[in-house]
C-alpha cells in the first residue's frame, strides 16, 4: 500500500547558535506529517498570536452574516413568511415614495340637486315663488359648473345633469307659482266684497241704508207692496224705502227713424225709464233696462235704431233730488194688445213689476 504525501509542514525557525551551512537544504527537504493528523492541531507548530497593541486602533465589529437559506427567518428556512419575495406590503410606504393624492370632488353637483329640489318646492307656494325662483336659479347655476367640473375628471355627473334640469323646472314652477298667487288674490278680494255686500244687507234688514244712515220709511210686508207682489199699472211710480223712486211710462208703438231698422223691423213698442233719487246720498245706476214680455209671455227683442234714438240708457251717479230719464224700444209679435215688465233702479234693489195695455 502506497502513503500519500500531504502538504509540507513548515518548520520552526532554528535559533542563531544552530545556524548552519547544511540549513537550506534541510529546508528543501521537509518530511511530510502524517496524512490523518493535520498540523494546526499540534500547539508545538501552531505560531503564536501576537499580542494587541495598546496603541492600535479598535478594530471594527464582525459583520453579521447575510441571511441564508440556512439562517433562521431566511426565505425557505423554518417559521420564514410566506410571499418574501412578492409584493410589498400595502400600509409600508417605500423610501423615497409620495403619498398618493386624493380625488377631485364635485360638491356643485350635490349643492346643485339640493338647492333646485328647495327652489321647485317653494315655487308652487303662493307668496312664495319669487324665494323658488332665486333658488332654482342658482342651482341652474352650480348645476352647470358641477356638469363642467365632472366633463374634466369629476364625480356626480349624473347629479350635476339632474340639479340643472331641475333648476329649469323650478324656474318654469314660479311663473305656475305668480299665477297661482294672483288668482288667490282675486279670491281674497271676492270675498271680501262679498262679506262687504252681506254687511250691507245686514243693515238694510235692520232699517239702515249702506251708508249708515236710516232708511226714510219702513217698507210694508211684501205681501202688501204693489210692484214687488203685485204687478203695478204702466205710468205709476214705485217708491223704494231708501226714498229713490222709478217708473215707466204707458207703451205707445214706435216708428224706426233708420231704412234699415224700417225694414227689419215691422212692429215695436217704446217705453220711458225715468227714476228719481229721493235720498239723501248720490244713487249709483249701473244698467237700467226693463225686461219686456208680450201676453204670450215671450221676452221681446230690444230695438237698436241706427239713428242713435234708442236705447238712450240711463247710467251714473244720480244726486239726491234729481231725475234721470231714458228710452227703450222693443219689437213685439203684431196683433200683441198688452205687455208686462219689470226693472230694478239699482243693483241692490228689488225688480219692480208692471203690466198694462199698449197705448
Amino acid at each position: 500500500m502506497s502513503i500519500r504525501a500531504g502538504p509540507p509542514a513548515a518548520p520552526a525557525p532554528p535559533a542563531a547558535s544552530e545556524q548552519t551551512p547544511e540549513a537550506p537544504e534541510a529546508a528543501a527537504t521537509p518530511e511530510a506529517p502524517a496524512p490523518d493528523v493535520p498540523a494546526a492541531d499540534s500547539p508545538e507548530q501552531a505560531p503564536a498570536a501576537p499580542a494587541p497593541s495598546p496603541f492600535a486602533p479598535p478594530s471594527p465589529a464582525p459583520a453579521a452574516p447575510a441571511p441564508g437559506f440556512g439562517t433562521p427567518g431566511a426565505p425557505g428556512a423554518p417559521g420564514a413568511p410566506a410571499n418574501v419575495w412578492g409584493a410589498p406590503d400595502p400600509g409600508h410606504v417605500p423610501y423615497g415614495a409620495y403619498p398618493r393624492a386624493a380625488e377631485p370632488g364635485n360638491g356643485l353637483a350635490i349643492a346643485a340637486l339640493v338647492v333646485s329640489g328647495f327652489g321647485i318646492l317653494l315655487a308652487v307656494i303662493p307668496f312664495l315663488f319669487w324665494a323658488g325662483t332665486v333658488l332654482a336659479a342658482v342651482g341652474l347655476g352650480l348645476g352647470i359648473g358641477g356638469t363642467v367640473r365632472a366633463n374634466k375628471g369629476a364625480p356626480h355627473k349624473s347629479m350635476a345633469v339632474v340639479g340643472t334640469v331641475l333648476g329649469v323646472a323650478g324656474m318654469l314652477a314660479s311663473v305656475g307659482g305668480f299665477f297661482l298667487t294672483a288668482l288667490v288674490v282675486e279670491k281674497a278680494g271676492d270675498r271680501l266684497d262679498q262679506q262687504i255686500e252681506d254687511e250691507d244687507w245686514d243693515r238694510e234688514l235692520d232699517g239702515l241704508a249702506p251708508s249708515g244712515e236710516p232708511w226714510p220709511s219702513k217698507s210694508p210686508s211684501p205681501s202688501q207692496v204693489p210692484g214687488l207682489t203685485s204687478a203695478l199699472p204702466f205710468g205709476e211710480t214705485f217708491t223704494y224705502p231708501n226714498g229713490v223712486k222709478v217708473s215707466l211710462s204707458v207703451p205707445k208703438a214706435y216708428e224706426p227713424k233708420g231704412i234699415v231698422a224700417r225694414e227689419r223691423i215691422k212692429n215695436a213698442i217704446q217705453i220711458t225709464v225715468t227714476i228719481t233719487n229721493g235720498s239723501t246720498t248720490p244713487h249709483e245706476v249701473i244698467y237700467a233696462m226693463p225686461n219686456v214680455r208680450d201676453d204670450r209671455g215671450m221676452t221681446a227683442d230690444t230695438v237698436y235704431d241706427s239713428t242713435g234714438n234708442v236705447p238712450k240708457l240711463i247710467r251714473g251717479s244720480i244726486l239726491p233730488g234729481e231725475s234721470a230719464s231714458g228710452v227703450v224700444a222693443f219689437e213685439v209679435p203684431e196683433g200683441t194688445k198688452s205687455i208686462t215688465a219689470d226693472i230694478s233702479a239699482g243693483t241692490m234693489l228689488d225688480d219692480v213689476k208692471y203690466a198694462g195695455p199698449i197705448g
